[in-house]
């Protein structure tokens, strides 16, 4: 058993050369809402761009990223900033194919109110990285039940990691430069503190990391 849970991990890690903090800083709170958020509207034909100024929002952001995107499809989803006022644009990166899922490369625009002024442009990950279910390395017959990551962009996880562990339906483990690991999952995110070990999927990735 011991031996199977350590096996059944798929263990993904994503180097940054940005460092921690040069990314717009959310609280935790607004980090699981706005991940939330991004499950819900980007199932949404309109994808949150639901009136004019939104719509404005999303073509500015479109025209910001020009040259920045990874060689992905996007789709764009326009939330509220938790400011109350601006506009927020993500960039979610996808394929085309049901067994992959795009794990890093999307990014984080904030926007004027009026959807017409680009604020700044965030890069929730210097790296583009996409999971296959089919290149796994994984033994015939297992299937990998969590993602690990080393985040360095900031030291708690961004939320798109939220949207990305229910597109993937798995747990995401994500270590931080503070030297913590969080687990990400049904929606939540929060600091895990398993002892490293192979008794359990946690331990099994504190092991992993060293922590």
């Amino acid at each position: 058993m011991i031996s199977r849970i350590a096996s059944l991990l798929f263990l993904l890690l994503i180097s940054s050369t940005l460092a921690a903090g040069e990314i717009r800083e959310f609280s935790v709170p607004t980090l699981e809402r706005l991940g939330n958020e991004l499950i819900r509207e980007s199932q949404r034909p309109d994808r949150g761009a639901t009136d004019p100024v939104r719509k404005r929002a999303k073509e500015t952001a479109i025209s910001a990223l020009q040259g920045k995107l990874f060689n992905l499809r996007y789709d764009y989803v326009v939330l509220n900033d938790p400011d109350g006022k601006r506009l927020l644009v993500y960039a979610l990166g996808s394929t085309k194919k049901s067994y992959e899922v795009v794990l890093a490369g999307h990014f984080r625009v904030t926007v004027s109110p009026d959807g017409t002024k680009v604020e700044r442009v965030d890069p929730l990950s210097k790296s583009v990285l996409v999971s296959s279910d089919r290149e796994s390395g994984l033994p015939a017959g297992y299937r990998g039940v969590a993602l690990y990551f080393n985040q360095i962009v900031s030291n708690k996880p961004v939320e798109t990691f939220i949207y990305t562990a229910h597109l993937a339906k798995k747990s995401i483990y994500v270590g931080t430069p503070d030297g913590k690991v969080w687990v990400i999952k049904n929606g939540r995110m929060r600091v895990d503190t398993s002892k490293p070990s192979n008794k359990s999927e946690a331990g099994a990735v504190h092991k992993a990391f060293g922590r």
